[in-house]
């Protein structure tokens, strides 16, 4: 019988094996990743707009 699908040794990144550059591109992802979330987070909490109108009804009665 012919194994067509790789096994885990014949993987080069199995038991740490990987490249410095395969390496690299994971970090420069997750850092990018938490960068643009952390620039998001900045602009969304720095830019809320209050919608709430407050007015002052003046009726004339006056609570002691």
């Amino acid at each position: 019988m012919i194994q067509k699908e790789p096994s885990l040794e014949s993987i080069e990144d199995y038991n740490g094996q990987e490249s410095n550059e395969k390496r690299l591109t994971v970090y420069i992802v997750i850092l990018s990743g938490l960068l643009i979330g952390a620039m998001y987070g900045i602009i969304a909490s720095n830019t809320s707009v209050s919608d709430v109108l407050v007015t002052k009804d003046t009726t004339g009665i006056v609570k002691y």
